[in-house]
């Protein structure tokens, strides 16, 4: 887990850029830095050590005198690959997952990317065929951004190490930020809050000469999610096959992420996610022999006006219950102020809130010796846990069963009103079919509706789900931590994307198959909780009291806001 940067040039390349450019984002990789200057291009890394600690672990790295890299993030199945590898010959003098890469590349070329199991954004250079391999993980948990004009492509980790190189021209992108206004932030798409800086596109690759990476800079994607659309009818029998099969690969996920010369903790929020992740992580450390406690981190909410966020009772609940050491921090009211201006210099993109139960719980891992957590990032919106998806669900089935499915899931917290929403829509279709459906509401309220809940989980997946992880990589990587997310294996999210949606939700349960996977695993009060969270905020208590001037002058103050379609 890095910070890369680079520039490649048709130019002459000032050798003093790289460094100022790689400083900036330090935070990226405090335990070393850096360089490789080549004919035409020159490569930053900010080296944050998580496998092989020693020197040989160093970036830029050359193999087999042919190829250099820049790289950042994890391929968690390296130790596979490379028995693969050595096989076919290939000797290592490292025991990096870096240098399996560039053999993996010089083996399979661009195909290696479907052998890949982990997050990744790297430059590699081909001094034999003269030619760049640029990639980024198929969910886009690494960043990767550039600017690009007819002589130049500059690249980093980071938009303020790109903003560091004289020749960039930018300014505010009016249009992302407008569209960020009306709707929300979109950290999947290709525009960024700057003009001219762009996001390099997730599940995506680019192979080609200098020619072609500036004047024909085309990207091609190499896997997406393919989801079951049936409406398959639930069967017992296949649950238990379902369940079996969804524990095993989560497991198998958590294992492969436990692979660290670092010491390794888990964010615990309280909720059936986190817990499921702490809960394989403590078996399987149990397993290795590994003595201690596992470390938890948690944010908590326990002042006066804010236990609405509180998720403490579960998160000690679970704490008890596993027997691990559970770190916990209350985010300060008196230092949102300033916490809230550090955290949008690392963002860099606007986000949707304040964010700062992730921010503090980071904060909290950084003064610890723990340098990697395993987060419960991504189940949501694969195993359909928020409420909304009830209104896909419900409108999905037929009579008999949009009548005695809405009976049960009403008793869910919060929910009577995307019951209501789905029975009626249900109803609608029944009636006038799913085509007149979607005309209707595209008509009356000017939006897309995707009645299968399959469908609208793989688009969020790729969507809104983006966005998040790109939170949690930012807000980790501020204090020099490395976020893993075992329900983002690749493995587990196709299997999943395959599993009929009568598994996901039923008899008034969201997530069920994960449910049962865990039942009698976790404590009850964990594992069959319908009251869902997910890290709340008390920003309307902060923003509309003590820190209620701060806020307004802020965005009085503000020069861009002027300029924006409130």
């Amino acid at each position: 887990m890095c910070g890369i940067t680079g520039v490649i040039s048709k130019k002459r390349i000032d050798k003093n850029i790289i460094e100022s450019m790689t400083d900036i984002i330090i935070h990226r990789g405090p335990d070393g830095c850096g360089y490789y200057y080549g004919d035409g291009f020159v490569f930053g890394h900010r080296r944050l050590s998580i496998v092989d600690l020693s020197e040989a672990g160093h970036q830029p790295m050359k193999f087999n005198k042919r190829y250099i890299i820049t790289y950042n993030g994890e391929i968690y199945n390296h130790v596979e690959l490379k028995k693969e590898l050595e096989q076919n010959g290939y000797i290592f003098k490292t025991h990096t997952d870096t240098e399996v890469i560039m053999a993996s590349y010089d083996f399979w070329g661009k195909d290696c990317l479907n052998k890949f199991n982990g997050m990744w954004a790297f430059v590699i250079y081909d001094k034999q065929n003269s030619k760049y391999f640029i990639s980024r993980d198929r969910f886009g948990i690494k960043p990767f951004y550039y600017y690009k004009n007819e002589d130049t492509f500059i690249f980093s980790s980071e938009i303020k190490a790109i903003l560091m190189h004289p020749q960039v021209e930018s300014k505010p992108n009016m249009n992302f930020l407008n569209d960020y206004i009306q709707s929300t932030c979109k950290e999947y798409i290709e525009e960024t809050a700057f003009e001219n800086i762009y996001r390099f596109d997730f599940s995506s690759y680019f192979e080609g000469t200098i020619e072609e990476l500036l004047n024909d800079f085309k990207v091609d994607r190499f896997w997406e999610i393919k989801p079951n659309l049936s409406h398959e009818k639930f069967d017992e029998k296949k649950l238990k096959v379902y369940v079996k099969q969804y524990y095993d690969l989560l497991e198998d996920a958590v294992r492969i992420r436990l692979r660290a010369d670092v010491k390794v903790g888990s964010a615990l929020s309280g909720g059936l996610d986190s817990g499921s992740i702490v809960y394989l992580v403590n078996k399987l450390l149990k397993e290795q022999g590994k003595e201690g406690l596992q470390e938890t981190f948690s944010s908590v909410y326990k002042s006066d006006g804010t236990q609405d966020c509180d998720e403490s009772h579960y998160i000690d609940i679970m704490a008890n219950k596993l027997g691990v050491h559970s770190n916990q921090i209350e985010p300060n009211e008196k230092e949102i102020s300033i916490e809230i201006k550090k955290m949008i210099w690392h963002l860099e993109n606007p986000p949707e809130n304040s964010l700062m139960s992730s921010w503090y719980t980071f904060k909290l891992v950084s003064s610890t010796d723990v340098k990697v957590t395993l987060d419960g990032q991504g189940a949501d919106e694969q195993l359909a846990g928020y409420l909304p998806y009830l209104i896909n669900y419900i409108s999905s089935l037929s009579l008999f069963d949009i009548i005695s499915e809405s009976k049960k899931c009403i008793k869910i917290p919060s929910a009577k009103k995307f019951v209501i929403i789905g029975l009626l829509m249900g109803l609608y279709r029944m009636l006038f079919g799913e085509k007149f459906l979607k005309f209707t509401l595209k008509k009356v309220f000017n939006r897309d509706f995707e009645v299968n809940l399959n469908k609208r989980l793989a688009d969020d997946t790729m969507t809104n789900l983006i966005t998040l992880i790109h939170f949690a990589d930012h807000t980790s990587m501020a204090y020099s931590i490395e976020s893993r997310m075992p329900f983002m294996d690749y493995r587990l999210v196709e299997f999943l994307a395959t599993v009929p949606a009568c598994y996901k939700m039923r008899g008034g349960w969201t997530k069920y198959i994960a449910r049962v996977a865990f039942d009698g695993k976790l404590p009850d009060e964990v594992n069959w909780r319908q009251d869902k969270m997910g890290w709340p905020i008390p920003e309307k208590k902060w923003f509309e009291g003590n820190l209620k001037e701060w806020f307004s002058k802020r965005i009085e103050s503000c020069s861009i806001c002027e300029r924006l379609d409130f």
